[in-house]
């Protein structure tokens, strides 16, 4: 659930944050940089009144503008995502606008600018956070990246303005039904979102009424994690967001998000310094919910907070875990979740070495036929514990490299076990006991692969509880394994028909609807695959919001397979008005210059080489250095028959080359 592209930003605003400091190392003087850090210690302890007084007295006696400007922004800074006084963050700003013909660096004004939009945004005034940001266009040249972020927020803001009205329609329409629960979802993620509505406030209300009207929603976990994680990292309110990250734990515990929820809870503890209040925690994640995505920084952060708990031993074993099974395979972007963003991995294999010579201890083996005997007794927990010390402590011998092969099997297998004896041992709510079987098919599913054992799973959810939403995700999983895994269509569309009829109002009947479309078109029933994706489109659209300003739907899909439908069944006219008009009404979807290339392949079937070439022309200029654009080309126009490209530079290549075939015979 937390992707490169959110860890990318995180280490992009830690690195401004660290050249802000070198900065005000470079301009201060000693006395004044000693002021800076009382404030920095100020802020840790909460004392946001004290920190703002110091930083406004430095600012007064300041004479160079640039330290006035820090110090302005910082008080802003402090205002906005502490105390949450806008009144007094926008005060702060204007501070630092107000050196502009004092020269203040124009990069300086940018960033008040934009910090200054945010605010009228975080109070919902929208009105005022789109005026301030066209400042900023007007003021900061075209090619400045900031102009373009000024453009991108105003059309952020805009785009989720429009998409709020269209969800709340949706909520309204769709009262009492899971539906309903999807869009208020929505809503409250609006409101989260910093690029969208950036109100966290207002967020927390909408997911607090979503949790009140539907608390058996498959989007209940998230929706209480999300209040944890805005009290937590956006208002800074640990103590409300330690009780909420609790709530998940205790009311979600077969919820990846509760896993979350224990990591931000240690976390929480560690940076408070209460080393041994987050070693507990810390192990409570790493036992209960072994196959975490960010098991490495689990482990790495076991580590530091052993050793300042002067736990030796368990601060090695960490330590070796981490360097031995997670370090080899980990993506440097990665390094950032153990605040080591600015280093090599080769630093860090050397720094983590290093450690544990300095706190090394006599560590006693551990027999590789302990793992075999604990497989065998399908003790699976046992074995993923065996097999990581047995990695960690001799990473050298064949034993260490046979356990290391086998260890994000046992991940899994060590989930589903601890699943399983949730099952039998607490009394779960009918909802619960749902989520957790469907959970143990999803692992068998995605993570191992085993698609018998994963419909074996899905059938007890529908067996145990048939009206429950995840019986709709347990029939529609089902049947994605009959068609893409199992090659037994007839299967996935019984699968697919079960989730219509018995769920009808739910996100997975809108994708059956899809699935049965694609199904249907690749049997060559073309008839039944177009009423299957006009019975997509008819649902609401539940967006995905892509690079580039482009959004993906079923709905867009959909449109788009009525049209390949239609050019499969050599039905050219129905298929032309289906791409143009998908043309006209989806100016923002990804397979615009997919679209184009079918016009341009009908035009050219009925001799008509000039409109042809126009087509060829209109997706060239959409896929040049676009890779939204030229993904889904290479995907919907390979059934074109004479596109078989699967690189971009091959892609342009044809589509210049036809264009200029089509002009020779043209002339």
């Amino acid at each position: 659930m937390r992707g490169g592209p959110v860890i990318k930003k995180m280490e992009m605003s830690r690195r401004f944050t660290f050249l802000l400091h070198a900065l005000l190392v470079i301009l201060l003087s000693p006395l004044a940089y000693a002021q800076v850090e009382d404030v920095n210690a100020l802020v840790q302890a909460g004392d946001y009144t004290q920190a703002v007084d110091k930083l406004e007295a430095l600012a007064e006696s300041a004479e160079d503008i640039t330290v006035k400007g820090l110090c302005y922004y910082q008080i802003g800074e402090i205002h906005y995502n502490y105390t949450h006084q806008y009144n007094r963050a926008v005060a702060a700003y204007d501070n630092i606008l107000k050196l502009e013909k004092k020269g203040l660096a124009a990069e300086d004004l940018y960033l008040a600018i934009i910090k200054k939009g945010d605010v009228y945004s975080r109070v919902g005034n929208y009105q005022d956070a789109v005026q301030t940001y066209d400042r900023l266009i007007k003021l900061a040249p075209a090619t400045h990246f900031v102009h373009k972020t000024g453009l991108q927020k105003i059309r952020d803001i805009n785009t989720a303005l429009a998409d709020l009205r269209e969800q709340q329609r949706v909520a309204i329409q769709y009262k009492g039904t899971p539906l309903a629960a999807i869009a208020q979802f929505q809503i409250a993620e609006l409101y989260r979102n910093p690029s969208q509505l950036n109100q966290p406030e207002k967020a927390i209300e909408k997911y607090e009424a979503l949790l009140a009207e539907h608390p058996e929603a498959i989007v209940a976990p998230e929706a209480k994690w999300r209040i944890a994680n805005l009290y937590h990292t956006v208002l800074k309110q640990s103590r409300r967001a330690m009780a909420m990250y609790r709530k998940v734990v205790d009311d979600y515990p077969a919820s990846n998000f509760a896993a979350e929820a224990l990591y931000q809870m240690a976390n929480i503890h560690r940076t408070a310094e209460k080393y041994s209040l987050a070693v507990p925690v810390f192990e409570r994640l790493k036992e209960g919910y072994p196959n975490f995505w960010n098991m490495h920084a689990v482990l790495y952060w076991m580590g530091v907070c052993n050793e300042k708990s002067l736990n030796y031993p368990k601060a090695i074993e960490a330590f070796k875990t981490f360097l031995h099974v997670y370090l080899p395979q980990l993506d440097p972007v990665y390094l950032g979740q153990i605040s080591m963003h600015d280093k090599e991995l080769s630093e860090v294999e050397t720094e983590i070495g290093e450690k544990i010579e300095k706190l090394t201890e006599q560590m006693s083996e551990v027999e590789a036929e302990r793992l075999d005997a604990a497989r065998s007794e399908r003790n699976y927990v046992l074995a993923l514990d065996i097999a990581r010390n047995l990695v960690a402590t001799a990473p050298d011998t064949p034993q260490a490299k046979q356990a290391s092969e086998q260890i994000f099997t046992l991940q899994h297998l060590a989930t589903i076990q601890n699943l399983r004896e949730q099952l039998h041992q607490r009394m779960l709510t009918p909802i619960e006991a749902a989520h957790t079987l469907f959970q143990i098919g999803t692992i068998y599913e995605r993570q191992l692969r085993d698609y018998p054992k994963a419909i074996a799973a899905y059938q007890e959810v529908l067996k145990h509880h048939p009206d429950a939403t995840y019986s709709a995700a347990a029939l529609y999983r089902s049947g994605l394994i009959y068609a893409e895994h199992l090659s037994t269509p007839n299967e996935a569309i019984e699968a697919y028909k079960s989730v219509i009829a018995s769920h009808p109002k739910t996100l997975q009947a809108m994708m059956a609807h899809f699935q049965l479309g694609e199904l249907y078109r690749t049997l060559n029933r073309y008839n039944e695959a177009l009423q299957a994706y006009e019975a997509t489109i008819g649902y609401p659209e539940r967006d995905r919001y892509l690079a580039g300003g482009y959004k993906d739907s079923f709905s867009d899909r959909a449109q788009f397979r009525i049209g390949r439908v239609h050019y499969d069944d050599d039905r050219y006219d129905d298929a032309r008005f289906v791409f143009e008009e998908f043309i006209q009404n989806r100016a923002r979807s990804p397979r615009l210059a997919a679209a184009y290339v079918y016009l341009a392949s009908i035009s050219e079937k009925r001799a008509e080489n000039r409109q042809a070439i126009y087509f060829y022309e209109q997706a060239e200029t959409l896929l040049k250095d676009n890779p939204i654009q030229m993904a889904m080309f290479i995907e919907e126009a390979s059934a074109l028959g004479h596109f078989h490209a699967t690189d971009s530079e091959t892609v342009m290549r044809f589509l210049k080359e036809h264009q200029k075939r089509l002009s020779a015979k043209s002339d």
